[in-house]
């Protein structure tokens, strides 16, 4: 009796799984996604109607895509912006290609600060703290280093803020890899797993994800909701940033641009600490959702339970692991096809496995690897020493 009851179990958890996989494209075929390189629009708004924007660049060292990141948001179809970049380190080398950069374009308003704020543990949070001392416009928009645009992305995105209920504009973001291993499996983690995961979610109900790719808002709502300081000791402060503002009663929005961030995991061990500190991060601020979000991989999910469905349905048990790899090779199509994306099915495959057992390790990690530094991380998300873990 107790073998049939656990054979039921399993079989409705290999069916769940399924469920998910044909959600996610159900959810996927209605998404339209603006790209970087097709982001041109047939009615732009006129420049007079445009705010003056504050484009605040957190920077750490050189990757050797910096340069091509930063251009991007330089030859932004916009009347009038400045982009403030900030490094806490006088040797840092991305000062250079920020100078690069003041001499190709003489006539942005593109500046540097180097500053020693440290209001917490977060070091990009300190960053932020001093490069926003130095913005001289109320409508702030915040974008890591490795993100690239295309030219109409703030006229694309900035009209939503005009919305009073808007407190955080947010975007999504497709992963471009370098040719080794450890990037293309955090590049198809991110465009095959994780994006999915958001869309899935904000269909569901309300949307919650913020992220650090493009958090824009206006300085009045980041004053209100008790600014960046209330941010310091964060791990996930991008998120934070979304649901403080939500608390007063301002939404979160979405956006349908999805911008670019360049992936270089130089071996293994990196690609492994990156995903895993993701991994603690979402942990940390939906400690319910993380804890489920194992239905969003479903063949490795179903690879596992295979074993056990064979067992109590003989060669039946073998049907829901190829109605699953059936549909995730469809849903690789789907997703490469919305992203212009180029992943191959057996990277894909592989992201996926390693992503499970990511996620079990992610459910008891307790220090995260960031910027050379090891940190402990609290129940609470707070991050633990000051240097590193104690």
């Amino acid at each position: 009796m107790m073998d049939e009851i656990l054979q039921g179990l399993l079989f409705l958890l290999a069916m769940a799984a399924l469920g998910y996989q044909l959600l996610a494209m159900w959810v996927l075929r209605a998404w339209r996604p603006v790209l970087t390189e097709a982001d041109g629009v047939s009615l732009l708004a006129a420049d007079e109607t445009l705010p003056a924007l504050s484009l605040l660049k957190p920077l750490h060292g050189d990757d050797g895509h910096l340069y091509a990141c930063l251009r991007s948001f330089c030859l932004q179809d916009y009347p009038c912006y400045e982009i403030v970049a900030g490094v806490q380190d006088a040797d840092d080398a991305a000062i250079a290609v920020v100078q690069r950069l003041q001499r190709e374009f003489p006539e942005l308003d593109l500046r540097w600060v180097l500053t020693e704020e440290k209001t917490g543990r977060n070091p990009k949070v300190n960053n932020l703290t001093g490069i926003l001392g130095a913005c001289k416009y109320d409508l702030l928009l915040i974008s890591d280093a490795d993100i690239v645009v295309g030219p109409h992305y703030l006229r694309q995105l900035l009209p939503q803020l005009a919305d009073p209920h808007t407190g955080v504009l947010t975007c999504l973001y497709r992963g471009l890899a370098e040719a080794n291993l450890a990037s293309r499996l955090l590049a198809s983690q991110i465009n095959s797993l994780f994006l999915p995961s958001v869309l899935v979610s904000t269909r569901l109900g309300p949307n919650i994800f913020c992220g650090g790719a493009t958090m824009a808002l206006q300085r009045s709502t980041l004053q209100a909701l008790g600014g960046l300081q209330r941010l310091a000791d964060q791990l996930a402060d991008d998120y934070w940033l979304g649901a403080h503002a939500r608390q007063l009663g301002k939404a979160t929005i979405l956006a349908d641009y999805v911008v670019d961030t360049r992936v270089q995991e130089a071996n293994f061990r990196v690609f492994y600490q990156h995903a895993l500190r993701w991994a603690r991060t979402t942990h940390s601020v939906q400690p319910m959702g993380y804890r489920l979000a194992f239905f969003s991989y479903p063949l490795p999910l179903v690879t596992l339970l295979t074993p056990w469905l064979l067992l109590g349905s003989g060669w039946g048990g073998i049907i829901p692991l190829g109605m699953v790899l059936l549909l995730r090779l469809v849903y690789h199509r789907q997703i490469m096809h919305k992203l212009s994306a180029t992943d191959t099915w057996v990277i894909a495959l592989l992201a996926d496995f390693v992503g499970l057992w990511i996620w079990f390790h992610g459910l008891f990690a307790r220090q995260v690897a960031w910027r050379g530094a090891q940190f402990k991380v609290g129940a609470d998300g707070r991050l633990g020493g000051q240097d590193g873990a104690r």
